[in-house]
C-alpha cells in the first residue's frame, strides 16, 4: 500500500511538474507568431540592440519599403499558405529572405536587401509559416520550415527568366536553409547565406532556458515526444546532419558577441559542412547584426563568395 501511494505521488508529481510544463512551454515556443514590427514603426530604437545603427538601417528600410513590389503566395506540402512580398527587377538573380523567430520578413534583411537591390536582383521576402499573413498554427523552428523552402525555390525556379538563386536565412530562417541543404535539387541555387544559426531546436531551447533559469533539461525530452507526434520531426537533429550532405557552397556569417545565438553553434554548423564553405565571423557583432555591424568588409567578403559561384564575375 505504500508503495502504491509513492508510485501515485511520483506519478502525479512528474504529470504536475514535468508533463503539464512541457506541453504548455510547446505550445508557447512553437505556437503562432505575430511578426516584429517594422524599425520604422516603433517609434524609437533607444535601448535596443539597433540603436548603433538606426542612420544605415532605418534609411535602408525605408528604401526597401518603397520598392515597387507584389503579394505572393505558395501552398506548403501540408495545405499551409504561405505569404510573401515579391521584388521584380526582371533580373536573371535571385535573393530569397528566410527571416528569424518573430521576426519582420524585411527588418531582419534590410542592409543586405538594398545592397542587392540596388545590384540588380530581385528580392523575395518569405513570411514564415505561422507568422504574420501566413497561415499555420504551428511552426517547427526551422524543422519544418525547410520543406516550405523547397516551396518557395520550386516557385521561382519556375520563372524562366530567373538562372541563379541565392538563399539567404537570418536564425531561425538560416536554420531552416540548413536542413534543407541536402534536400535541394534545383540547380538553379547556386548559394546558401547561414547567418546566425542554431545547432537544433533543442540546443537553442536548452540555451534560452539557461537565460531564463527554465529546467529545459527536464522538459526538453517531453517536448521531443509531443514534437514528433505532432510535427513529426526530430527536434533534436541537428542541421549539420543535412549540411555535411549538401553540394551547394555555404557562407557562414555570425556575430562574435550573438547573446542569443552563441558563435559555438554556427561554428559547429560550418564545421559540419560538407561542401565549399566559408566563415565570416564579426567582431562585437549582436544577434542578426553581423552583416551591418561588419560594414564595407562583410558586404565585400558577401559579395566575393557570392560572385564565385555565379555566371560571371559581378553581382
Amino acid at each position: 500500500m505504500i508503495l502504491l501511494i509513492i508510485l501515485i505521488f511520483l506519478i502525479t508529481s512528474y504529470i504536475g511538474f514535468i508533463i503539464v510544463p512541457a506541453v504548455l512551454l510547446y505550445r508557447f515556443v512553437f505556437g503562432r507568431k505575430p511578426c516584429s514590427t517594422p524599425l520604422n514603426e516603433r517609434g524609437t530604437l533607444e535601448g535596443t540592440r539597433y540603436a548603433p545603427f538606426s542612420e544605415a538601417l532605418l534609411p535602408a528600410e525605408r528604401f526597401v519599403q518603397s520598392r515597387e513590389h507584389e503579394s505572393v503566395s505558395i501552398t506548403a506540402r501540408d495545405g499551409v499558405v504561405l505569404c510573401g512580398s515579391y521584388y521584380d527587377q526582371k533580373s536573371p538573380r535571385t535573393m530569397i529572405f528566410a527571416h528569424g523567430y518573430a521576426g519582420a520578413p524585411v527588418s531582419n534583411f534590410c542592409a543586405q536587401a538594398e545592397r542587392f537591390y540596388k545590384l540588380g536582383w530581385n528580392l523575395l521576402f518569405i513570411t514564415e509559416r505561422a507568422h504574420g499573413d501566413s497561415g499555420g498554427n504551428r511552426l517547427g523552428l526551422g524543422v519544418l520550415e525547410q520543406y516550405d523552402l523547397l516551396k518557395w525555390i520550386d516557385f521561382e525556379a519556375r520563372n524562366s527568366s530567373v538562372e541563379e538563386i541565392v538563399l539567404y536565412g537570418s536564425s531561425m530562417g538560416s536554420a531552416a536553409v540548413g536542413y534543407a541543404s541536402d534536400k535541394i535539387t534545383e540547380p538553379k541555387v547556386k548559394v546558401l547565406v547561414i547567418d546566425c544559426a542554431f545547432v537544433s531546436p533543442d540546443r537553442q531551447l536548452r540555451c534560452d532556458g539557461r537565460t531564463r533559469k527554465l529546467p529545459t533539461f527536464l522538459l526538453l525530452p517531453v517536448m521531443r515526444v509531443i514534437a514528433w507526434f505532432d510535427m513529426h520531426e526530430d527536434i533534436y537533429r541537428p542541421v549539420g546532419k543535412s549540411l555535411q550532405n549538401t553540394h551547394i557552397p555555404v557562407l557562414f556569417i555570425h556575430g562574435e558577441a550573438d547573446r542569443t545565438v552563441p558563435i559555438e553553434q554556427g561554428m559547429e554548423n560550418y564545421k559540419a559542412c560538407g561542401s565549399e564553405k566559408e566563415f565570416i565571423s564579426v567582431a562585437g557583432a549582436d544577434h542578426i547584426l553581423a552583416y551591418v555591424t561588419g560594414g564595407k568588409e562583410v558586404q565585400r567578403k558577401t559579395e566575393e563568395f557570392i560572385n564565385k559561384h555565379l555566371k560571371g564575375s559581378t553581382a
